[in-house]
Order: C-alpha cells, then structure tokens, then sequence
C-alpha cells in the first residue's frame, strides 16, 4: 500500500466516522480520538513527499483532511459545549473556495 492509500484509508475512516455521529452521536472520548487521528493525519500529509502524485489528487486528499479535521473539531467542542463559530467560519470558507476555484466536489 502507498503512502497516499494509506492516507486516503485513514481518511475514510474519520469520514465514517463524522458520518456515524451525525446519525448517532459518539462519546466526547471517541470524538478526542478521531481529533487525534485527523491531526495525525494532516502532519503525516504534510511532511511526505507524493513524488508521482497529481495535483488534483493532492488537492482531493488536502480538501478531506480539512473538512473532517473542522467537522471532528465542530462536534468535539459542541460536545464540551465550547465556541464552534471559528471552526465553522474556517469550514464555510473550505465549501466556498471550492464553490469558487471550480476543484473538488
């Protein structure tokens, strides 16, 4: 398995997580850990080189880790019952930037 499968599986995995709560929802511990992974993930991402990688794959992988990293960090401060308004400003402007550059989704 490549170093960019490995990070799109475990993308997934916090996507169905995100998922799983926004239909029934998780413990704060098991939404810290999801924090955890997904921050682990971007670090991963941002320190290997994807020498043979297209942009556009970059970019789609780039865009996920940013949605579930927000979206994971949304649902874990609403849980502590803390401020989301950044997070969710941060997550608009994401949807936004795609809705105007033409890229992902």
């Amino acid at each position: 398995m490549t170093k960019m499968e490995e990070l799109k599986a475990r993308v997934e995995r916090v996507e169905r997580g995100v998922f799983e709560h926004s239909v029934c929802r998780k413990a704060l511990d098991e939404l810290l850990d999801m924090q955890s992974e997904i921050t682990d993930i971007r670090e991963a991402f941002l320190s290997h080189p994807f020498i043979g990688t297209t942009v556009e794959e970059l970019e789609d992988l780039r865009f996920r880790i940013l949605e579930s990293e927000f979206n994971v960090h949304i649902f874990a401060s609403e849980a502590m019952y803390q401020d989301t308004e950044e997070h969710m400003r941060r997550l608009t402007e994401l949807y936004e930037s795609v809705s105007e550059g033409g890229g992902n989704q």
